[in-house]
């Protein structure tokens, strides 16, 4: 059996360490237009929903999901409707209810965030910083507030020949690649191309290439692979 020290001078095997840090980094990079887009949602669906009440200051933080779901009525009559925003906003309107808490969405952006994360296994993240790279992308292929962040059309529905794959789902299946390895083993030619792909997104054109936050991790992404 290999020794601890002779593992880490297995060139795939330190190219597989080298993936999994250029994806924190790619996710660290992402999370300035993530929570903005966040916190510009959440703003904008109180001030819709508010909008329309007597008084613009009711709060509401004893409904639940579950009830909700069931179409029992918020006593502000708020809640219910900050529901159909969220599913409005949805690419699929397959809303992940299971990451959220309906008592939160009032006073936590990233509560309403976690219902474009299409996976289960949220519920405890209170913020971005504790959600992980496939959560903050899911956020971004599942929430058509997105579409006018980017340069390319976000991809809808599994990948074709006429439907081809974004840079977001890409970048989703470089983070499925690498922690799937069962090997726990890159190949040069693949770890460049995970570069590639996180390089790409993170440089995109229609915003983050002039985001202060995205620009650092692309510095950094560049030490890592090279």
């Amino acid at each position: 059996m290999a020794s601890l020290a002779d593992v880490f001078k297995e060139k795939e095997r330190l190219n597989w360490l080298k993936a999994w840090l250029a994806i924190d980094i790619a996710k660290s990079g992402l999370e300035h237009l993530a929570d903005n887009e966040a916190r510009n949602f959440h703003q904008h669906i109180y001030n819709n929903v508010t909008s329309t009440l007597q008084s613009q200051s009711y709060t509401c933080n004893s409904c639940n999901t579950a009830n909700l779901l069931r179409n029992q009525q918020c006593p502000f009559k708020i809640c219910n409707k900050v529901c159909q925003e969220i599913i409005k906003e949805h690419r699929y309107k397959k809303c992940s209810w299971n990451n959220t808490s309906a008592t939160l969405w009032q006073t936590s952006h990233w509560e309403i965030a976690k219902c474009y994360i299409q996976t289960d296994g949220y519920a405890d993240k209170i913020s971005i910083q504790e959600t992980d790279f496939n959560g903050v992308v899911s956020f971004m292929l599942n929430c058509k507030r997105f579409d006018s962040k980017f340069s390319f059309p976000i991809t809808k529905g599994k990948p074709t020949h006429n439907n081809p794959a974004c840079l977001l789902y890409k970048a989703r299946e470089v983070h499925q690649a690498v922690r799937h390895s069962s090997i726990m083993k890159v190949t040069d030619v693949d770890l460049q191309d995970y570069f590639t792909t996180l390089n790409n997104l993170l440089k995109d054109s229609r915003y983050l290439s002039q985001d202060n936050v995205a620009k650092n991790a692309v510095v950094k992404l560049a030490q890592v692979v090279y």
